[in-house]
């Protein structure tokens, strides 16, 4: 048996070996791997017992064990506003077990987070019983769209014959003789409603039944409006069959019906455009790959290939998954994926993207990610949940739907008494009948959620990954911006470009390469390649030791290794050397690293690191839209100062060890400004989670992604540019559908009540209005796909 456990405390790498020596050695456990960087334990066993044994041993060592969430998401029929969808948040609360739901009425999902004690089962038997319908996700879209598309051609059908009946004599329309009696013509009306009526009974099933709940929506306005119109027409006939003469409006009733249903139906198809860059997502997914095996090459279904399998893609083909290049070069084409519009250039050690296409040569590759660990489904699942998310500003369109109804309940009611104490039946049916069809909920439910799909589609599209409603919107309200200097604003790739040291080279980048071999920095990822590329060989390292903004500590053929900056040197009581060539390097804006071998300055190393190309250009685009940037480093003040005055910073933070990178930021914050943090590293988690909104650069560490808000695929700073300019123009939207949602509702009310009388509104104008609002708001929604988010690329002062 195989389990993968969530642990919290580790605080470097040797915490994660620590773990894993202690479970190995556990009698049962048959393998343990420690994940340092995402912080779980692979764990295979051979009973439960010995799971449990695991988790005691993980507590004793001091660590902290998190079960995580399930998440589940189920597609439900029947929702037909805000209110239903609300319903159903509001009950699955209840349950025992879950800790968050999240239901987005626009797409007709449920996200719903809880834990082991409940079961999938157990919640599509709760929102059965609640009225609603689940669907597999696979299955509803094309059983949605057939049986609306059909509901609609039926009641169109019917709906224009009878039209023709009821207003043809207006016309001066040619009818058969025996449709000249009033008693037949009504008979004729009443039997073509009854199929519109019998093709729609949701309206009815439903809504009577949330109303008899006490828990009316909109099918409830609906059911009662076009029965009162039904009803009306039937004690018409009555009085026509005893000699009396009286107006029939089974067609308002039966046209209303349609009208919604037709409003409906194009809502629909307008709300799947929304979701669009989800299904062209799942649609890169390539569906075999090529294996390279001893006995040659074979074509597999990719659901075969496993983690540490060799595969090969050849010019023309697709990168079947994630993998790291082991032989071969080629231009790969990642804008599906990135919206990178340039190829890439791939060689071996680069990390190649699945469903990205290599357009020249042979690429060999070793898979490391599959299933949902992939960049595509980590994509997916971002854009997914953030679709299924809720922006702040929503929860006042909520809880308006949710008095909404009740509301126009009673405005109908006091309509209808009103006019009949005027002495109007006529006018009393008919007001009665346009202000329950008028009102409509949906626009107030649609309003937000919409545009957040499209947005966060849109985003992805050009490699911005949004991961809620709530990032999406603060991002608009952004007032300062914080870089992280090495990744975010330098190229994040640094090179030893200098060694000066009293040893020999070999036997420095020997001891230093070993010792930073197991850390993830920017910095030690420099020294382990200059290393291999020396071919040196890497010892073992014992006691190794993360130094939090100093360096690393380790042991090699027990010789005491510490290799960090000058603040290392000083907390560790070793005197200062090498002072005038770290001066030289700060000067040059190359960071230098410290080697100290038994308590002994024996060499220093020069990282340089590169600007990129677009720094200057985003940070001057953030300050004209009057954005205050700042830069926090880790390093010396005179490199972190060096390059801040290259890209246009004004303040910097040097320095800075990563506990106070969050102080900073909270310093910030206390002067009441909302503040984006902008970062790659393990050491930028705390701030990405302390700040309003916290952005990810996609070549980061797992860590600073999982702790970010949004994710730029690009590592460009141009895409923080696009991030807050695309949320600005989001919540334009949302405010833009709030307000032709509240404003029709506050004008067509009054108007069907017959407040402005003589200006009346007919039943069915009523209708065609309620659907118009709905389906206006979605399009208004879907302007955002065509936001221009293309940045002009000249204008790189920064560049190097």
């Amino acid at each position: 048996m195989r389990k993968i456990i969530s642990i919290h405390g580790m605080s470097c790498a040797s915490c994660a070996n620590r773990i894993e020596k202690a479970i190995q050695q556990l009698s049962g456990v048959q393998f343990a791997s420690v994940n340092f960087a995402q912080e779980t334990l692979d764990v295979t066993y051979e009973k439960d017992q010995v799971l449990s044994n695991v988790y005691q041993e993980i507590e004793a060592l001091g660590y902290q064990i998190h079960e995580p969430l399930s998440q589940d998401v189920l597609s439900i029929e029947g929702m037909s506003c805000a209110n239903c969808a609300s319903r159903i948040e509001r009950s699955i609360r209840e349950i025992d077990g879950v800790d968050d739901v999240q239901v987005n009425f626009a797409i007709g999902k449920a996200y719903i987070k809880h834990d082991e004690k409940v079961s999938k089962q157990q919640l599509v038997t709760y929102i059965e019983e609640l009225g609603y319908t689940v669907k597999t996700i696979g299955s509803t879209r094309n059983h949605v769209d057939d049986e609306m598309k059909k509901r609609v051609i039926f009641s169109i059908a019917c709906v224009i014959p009878l039209l023709y009946l009821s207003m043809g004599h207006m016309l001066s329309l040619p009818f058969r003789s025996f449709l000249h009696h009033a008693l037949t013509m009504a008979g004729a009306q009443l039997i073509l409603s009854i199929p519109i009526v019998w093709v729609n009974r949701s309206y009815y099933t439903r809504g009577f039944k949330y109303l008899w709940q006490r828990q009316p929506n909109m099918d409830s306005l609906v059911a009662l409006g076009t029965l009162a119109a039904f009803i009306q027409g039937i004690i018409a006939i009555i009085y026509i069959a005893f000699g009396q003469t009286m107006d029939i409006y089974f067609e308002s009733g039966a046209v209303i019906l349609t009208l919604i249903t037709v409003g409906k139906y194009f809502e629909y198809k307008a709300k799947k455009q929304t979701t669009r860059s989800i299904q062209s997502l799942i649609n890169l997914a390539p569906n075999y790959a090529t294996i390279v095996e001893q006995s040659g090459e074979r074509q597999v279904p990719i659901e075969f290939v496993r983690v540490g399998d060799l595969l090969v893609s050849k010019a023309g083909e697709q990168i079947a998954i994630d993998g790291v290049v082991e032989k071969g070069n080629a231009q790969v084409d990642e804008s599906m994926i990135t919206g990178e519009s340039m190829p890439v250039s791939k060689t071996v050690g680069d990390y190649v993207i699945g469903a990205s296409l290599n357009s020249n040569g042979v690429l060999y590759y070793r898979v490391n990610r599959i299933g949902e660990d992939t960049t595509l489904s980590q994509i997916r699942r971002f854009v997914e949940e953030a679709q299924g998310s809720k922006a702040p500003i929503a929860k006042l369109a909520d809880t308006l739907s949710r008095y909404f109804v009740p509301i126009v309940l009673i405005l109908a009611c006091l309509t209808l008494i009103g006019w009949v104490i005027m002495g109007s039946i006529y006018m009393a049916w008919n007001t009665f009948i346009a202000v329950l069809v008028i009102a409509c909920p949906c626009a107030l439910g649609l309003a937000t959620p919409t545009a957040i799909m499209v947005s966060t589609g849109k985003g992805a599209e050009h490699g911005i990954l949004i991961k809620n409603g709530e990032a999406l919107e603060l991002a608009s309200h952004i007032q300062t911006v914080i870089l992280d200097k090495t990744g975010t604003i330098t190229q994040g790739r640094p090179v030893v470009s200098d060694i000066i040291t009293s040893l020999s080279q070999e036997d420095l980048l020997q001891l230093a390469g070993s010792v930073e071999n197991l850390s993830t920095h920017p910095l030690a990822k420099a020294v382990v390649h200059k290393a291999r590329q020396e071919n040196i060989e890497l010892l073992n390292v014992e006691q190794y030791t993360f130094l939090e903004g100093l360096g690393v500590y380790g042991e090699v053929r027990g010789k005491k290794v510490y290799i960090g900056n000058a603040k290392l040197l000083a907390n560790y009581g070793v005197d200062v050397a090498y002072t005038q060539e770290s001066q030289r390097f700060a000067e040059e804006q190359k960071t230098a690293l410290f080697v100290v071998v038994d308590n002994v300055v024996q060499g220093v190393l020069a990282i340089s690191d590169a600007i990129k190309q677009t720094s200057y250009q985003a940070i001057q685009r953030l300050q004209e839209k009057g954005i205050e940037v700042i830069m926090v480093s880790g390093d010396n003040h005179i490199n972190a100062q060096a390059i801040a005055n290259k890209v246009g910073i004004e303040k910097v933070y040097a320095q800075v060890l990563p506990q106070e990178k969050a102080e900073i930021i909270q310093n910030i914050q206390a002067q009441g400004r909302q503040v984006a943090m902008v970062g790659d590293g393990i050491n930028d988690a705390p701030a990405l989670v302390q700040a309003q909104v916290g952005i990810a650069i996609g070549q980061g560490t797992d860590v600073a992604i999982e702790s970010a808000d949004i994710v730029l695929m690009h590592s460009d700073l141009n895409d923080v540019v696009k991030a807050i300019e695309l949320s600005q123009r989001t919540l334009k939207t949302i405010k833009e559908n709030l307000f032709f949602a509240f404003i029709y509702n506050v004008l067509g009310i009054p108007i069907a009540m017959g407040l402005f009388y003589p200006i009346l509104l007919n039943p069915m104008l009523a209708g065609l209005a309620m659907s118009f609002s709905s389906i206006s708001v979605v399009l208004n929604a879907l302007r955002l796909r065509y936001v221009a988010l293309k940045l002009d690329k000249g204008n790189n002062k920064g560049e190097q």
